[in-house]
């Protein structure tokens, strides 16, 4: 996805954190000055596969500690993943403390912790965050911890891309990827008698048909799709509406989002039919991930816009009766794939730097990151894991791996977080309720976008 430039509001923003962090004295050591330290007290050391490793201890001959953060789905899932994995490594010689922190005060909860110096030693970030956090002072090079990694050529320039957000060096490295498509389930398809639709306007023909009354009650019971209006609702959305225009993406190159046009606004009212007309459920002007679930695996609704992490549950429910297709090509000849990633990070303040290093390598290896993948359900980026059979021969798996190249992530900006947070659920659904068109909804994500609101 191309990326809004970082103008004076981020460089405005980088300053005023480090004077505050400055003043407060809390910048800390540099990363060069905790280098030195840690290569004071390290020395190396060769394992059984003849391996470098970095023996560090305290002055009380203690493991050193390191504190990684995260979020997760289910709490616990990814220390049973990996710390087994972790002390059959490194022995005892660094002990990681996981701790992980719910998705939804994460951000806040981080940025709190670097500007007072309590931060994690290793943690999770999004790409979008990244501006904020280098102008605290918050992230490592990561171009110089992974210098030489003899893993570096199975990560894809596109990926790297995408985690420098905009700055001029590589301050996050790849974690993990999703990459949203359609699960269709089949046998309402076959039942209406048509085909997983390749183009938009043949899914908006697919959801008119697909919505049916089953019992003949006289009331409509199925839907065609599972439209999400609430938070979230957003990824969908710029698949079936920014694909109407080639290259469309919510800034253009120069860093300014013009979304308010004609093509764009026939486009979003498309979109704003499916509610309009009946062909989702009533419920979905407030509907979010769990309810757009929960229709389709019950039968509400015959079309789910999601990723590979609900692959699991959908195969309990339904066996073989769904397929997974890529998202449908707009009117522009392109499609508008969407996708989330995170990326590792270093708090550049940690009186463990070299250990904290060891351990977001040992972290990125295709070992654990075949791991990650099958456990986290996760699309592999690394091209030694992509061609192991589950993931290849996985339908799931392939389309993701398939599209993963030309998904788009979201921009960086200041108002990003705003806009996918509040305003565009809030313009959205006073669109789908008729108190404003199409174009003013445009108009509106447009002020918000470039901060004029």
């Amino acid at each position: 996805m191309k990326k809004k430039g970082l103008g004076k509001k981020w460089i405005a923003a980088g300053l005023c954190a480090s004077m505050v962090l400055s003043m407060a004295g809390c910048a800390g050591k540099t990363q060069d000055a905790q280098s030195t330290q840690a290569a004071e007290q390290s020395v190396q050391v060769e394992d059984n596969t003849g391996n470098a490793e970095t023996q560090l201890e305290t002055d009380t001959g203690e493991p050193v500690e390191l504190t990684y953060w995260y979020w997760e789905d289910e709490e616990g899932t990814i220390e049973n993943m990996l710390k087994d994995k972790w002390e059959a490594y490194a022995g005892d010689r660094i002990k990681v403390n996981f701790e992980s922190i719910p998705s939804s005060s994460f951000h806040d909860k981080l940025i709190t912790a670097i500007s007072t110096g309590t931060g994690p030693d290793v943690f999770i970030c999004k790409p979008m965050w990244a501006p904020e956090l280098y102008g605290m002072g918050g992230l490592t090079n990561m171009e110089e911890v992974f210098d030489g990694w003899e893993y570096a050529d199975e990560v894809d320039d596109f990926m790297l891309e995408q985690m420098r957000a905009g700055l001029d060096n590589l301050y996050l490295y790849p974690r993990t990827t999703i990459v949203m498509y359609l699960y269709c389930r089949k046998s309402m398809f076959e039942k209406a008698g048509i085909d997983f639709p390749k183009t938009v306007d043949e899914f908006y023909d697919a959801c008119e048909k697909l919505t049916v009354d089953t019992d003949g009650d006289g009331q409509i019971d199925q839907y065609g799709f599972g439209m999400r209006g609430g938070n979230g609702g957003h990824y969908m959305w710029e698949s079936f509406v920014l694909s109407a225009e080639k290259d469309k993406d919510l800034y253009d190159t120069d860093g300014v989002a013009r979304l308010a046009d004609e093509t764009l606004a026939e486009a979003n009212q498309k979109y704003i039919d499916l509610y309009q007309k009946g062909y989702v459920p009533p419920s979905a002007i407030t509907d979010g991930f769990s309810e757009v679930l929960t229709n389709f695996k019950s039968g509400v609704t015959a079309m789910l816009y999601h990723h590979i992490a609900s692959i699991t549950t959908i195969k309990e429910t339904f066996g073989d009766d769904f397929e997974v297709i890529p998202v449908p090509t707009g009117a522009s000849g392109q499609a508008f794939g969407a996708q989330e990633m995170t990326g590792w990070a270093i708090n550049p303040d940690s009186p463990n730097f070299e250990a904290a290093k060891e351990f977001v390598l040992w972290a990125s290896s295709p070992e654990i990151h075949d791991v990650r993948c099958e456990k986290l359900q996760q699309v592999p980026f690394m091209t030694s894991v992509q061609e192991m059979d589950k993931y290849k021969n996985e339908p799931a798996y392939k389309v993701s791996m398939d599209n993963m190249l030309s998904a788009h992530t979201l921009p960086v900006g200041p108002e990003i977080t705003t806009f996918t947070e509040e305003v565009w659920a809030q313009a959205f659904q006073r669109a789908l309720m008729g108190e404003i068109s199409s174009m003013e909804m445009l108009e509106t994500l447009d002020q918000c976008l470039n901060g004029e609101m």
